[in-house]
């Protein structure tokens, strides 16, 4: 079946300039032809679109999420039948879908059994790179050991992922290659949700990080490292080899030159802790069903991350190759995912063109996946309609009911098109 998206400013994803009057062609899943509807005849019969005061834009790419599902309350966790949380993240998978993001890194939590429902439909989502697992050390970031003497596992589903040494992390490497990860994801420090530990904390040493990355390597992918405070990024630098750094808040310029040196991606979920302290304050209910130190911990990340803005811009226009990723979860910012490009614009001092870029073409880069990202002749047929215009008001891309239209491989999963009326859309329409 022959479609078509006419009538709207088109944003590629490459960075050029808008296309006041787009048109994107497809058909087979993929996209035949994008760009001016003077230019691109319609084809006969086609089915039609029309994003007339809106804004065509690629579907978007998130490196960083988590889709399924737990409760944050520990007691209603504990009450609760693994297979319910099962199908309770198919309500994550969706509502990521339905804000415009057509493809996923999750870093930890969806099986390959997620990946594969997806590719065959049986569930409605962005398609899914998954690490199964984040691999962590006793005690470290993702062991979910409680002072009651016990672990409680937050996915029932996973397989094991704690361990210690250069033998058993080989091991778990392995183990979690074999079940189907894409790639690896690793632990350099403590984080916020965890209860035995920091986010500055250190986690491994550098030989058992060389492992993990030779482990990956051998099957020609990468390992993804979670690492928030300074001494556990420059651990994993000098470990060397890793692929992209997991949020990174707290690099210095030694880390900004070994990371440009090493080619290795940063994904700096800057919405997470600034939208956390804000849905503290506004539900109190929601702050205590957590049992880790989280409040204090987001406080304290919050008073230096504004410290650090002067040395993001820095890393930009040095050259930092950086990817979107919001670390989206059961927790926070689900269905809000691109909240994300508005702190990239702010913190980063990225303009509202290279905040999508990063986003779409830039993300593909990141995760390897060349077919996806633009709305060029060849790729996959991922695409958008947002009601407004991005590139004047890039913070309401967080409103997931602004999206209109989401396509993935041609095929259309929300369409709301004739429900609302389109916004005044001046600033695209004359580009």
């Amino acid at each position: 079946m022959v479609s078509a998206i006419v009538g709207g400013p088109l944003i590629d994803g490459t960075g050029r300039d808008p296309v006041a009057n787009g048109i994107v062609v497809v058909d087979g899943g993929r996209v035949t032809a994008a760009g001016a509807a003077d230019a691109i005849a319609l084809p006969k019969g086609a089915e039609v679109f029309d994003a007339a005061g809106r804004t065509i834009l690629p579907g978007f790419v998130d490196c960083h999420v988590h889709c399924t599902y737990r409760a944050r309350d520990h007691k209603e966790h504990l009450k609760t039948p693994p297979t319910y949380n099962i199908f309770k993240s198919q309500e994550i998978l969706r509502d990521t879908l339905d804000c415009g993001v057509t493809t996923a890194r999750d870093t930890g939590g969806a099986d390959a059994g997620f990946r594969k429902a997806v590719e065959d439909g049986i569930i409605a989502g962005p398609r899914l790179l998954v690490a199964i697992a984040m691999i962590c050390q006793s005690g470290g970031h993702g062991d979910c050991w409680v002072p009651a003497g016990f672990r409680v596992p937050k996915r029932f589903w996973l397989p094991e992922h704690v361990a210690d040494g250069v033998d058993a992390l080989r091991k778990v490497s392995r183990e979690l290659l074999m079940a189907g990860a894409d790639f690896l994801k690793i632990c350099t420090t403590g984080g916020i949700t965890s209860l035995t530990d920091d986010f500055d904390e250190t986690q491994f040493s550098i030989e058992e990080i060389r492992v993990v990355v030779a482990e990956a390597a051998a099957r020609g992918t990468g390992v993804a490292v979670h690492a928030e405070g300074l001494a556990g990024i420059k651990l994993a630098l000098e470990a060397g080899g890793i692929y992209s750094l997991e949020h990174g808040w707290f690099f210095d310029e030694e880390c900004l030159e070994a990371m440009i040196e090493q080619g290795t991606w940063w994904v700096p979920t800057l919405a997470l802790v600034p939208e956390g302290v804000k849905h503290r304050e506004a539900n109190p209910k929601w702050d205590a069903q957590g049992i880790a130190d989280e409040a204090r911990k987001e406080e304290a990340i919050v008073a230096r991350l504004r410290e650090q803005i002067p040395l993001y811009r820095h890393a930009r226009e040095k050259g930092l190759k950086i990817a979107m990723g919001t670390d989206q979860s059961h927790r926070l910012l689900t269905g809000e995912n691109l909240v994300e490009l508005a702190y990239m614009v702010e913190y980063l001092g990225m303009t509202p063109m290279e905040a999508i870029v990063s986003a779409t073409e830039t993300a593909a880069e990141c995760l390897r996946m060349p077919d996806v990202g633009t709305l060029e002749a060849g790729k996959l047929a991922d695409a958008v309609v947002f009601d407004g215009d991005p590139l004047a008001d890039i913070a309401a891309m967080r409103e997931a009911a602004r999206f209109h239209l989401v396509m993935k491989d041609g095929e259309v999963f929300k369409d709301t098109l004739a429900e609302g009326a389109a916004r005044p859309h001046a600033a695209a329409a004359t580009a």
